[in-house]
């Protein structure tokens, strides 16, 4: 992709893709999940890169793209639509500790059968991250972009070229 580094992550340390994260609320779930490496509903396949802005502005955007049967791909959605009206924050526990998530909607960018646009805030060290998490459905695949900044500076949205690029490959193959 033009102006972005584009690789396979090291480990999944990150937060897309990390261990399995459990919500301290259950109307949450589906937000922990999408940030996890698995979830409540399985997977039939996953391929995960990163991608860093090329321009060392400090963006960097985890994608991830899910392949489920098509009614898990309904199910996966379904819930992360009720997460954004019904979960403004949780504390999720994994095998890498207890993490704060606040949880709000923001006009996201995706058009696509189904999309969820969350704007979460986070604490890595001594710094609040904010943190743009845009999912949606293509057919029985569900395509998820974290956007932030390493900096710690807001990047405003979550709609960067990377992003943009990989959602029209993904509705050009269906």
């Amino acid at each position: 992709m033009a102006g972005w580094e584009v690789t396979v992550p090291k480990s999944a340390s990150g937060p897309v893709g990390g261990p399995r994260m459990l919500a301290d609320k259950v109307a949450c779930q589906p937000v922990a999940d999408a940030l996890s490496e698995g979830g409540t509903v399985k997977a039939v396949a996953t391929v995960e890169r990163s991608a860093v802005a090329k321009d060392r502005s400090g963006v960097l955007v985890r994608i991830r793209l899910t392949s489920y049967a098509y009614a898990d791909a309904d199910k996966v959605m379904a819930g992360l639509a009720n997460a954004a009206m019904g979960c403004k924050g949780f504390t999720g526990t994994s095998s890498a500790g207890k993490q704060h998530v606040g949880v709000a909607q923001y006009g996201g960018y995706l058009t696509a059968q189904g999309s969820v646009s969350l704007r979460l805030t986070t604490k890595i060290g001594q710094q609040t991250l904010p943190v743009y998490l845009d999912i949606g459905r293509v057919g029985n695949s569900v395509e998820y972009f974290m956007t932030f900044n390493v900096t710690g500076d807001d990047p405003g949205t979550g709609s960067t070229t990377a992003q943009v690029q990989q959602h029209v490959k993904l509705t050009a193959a269906h």
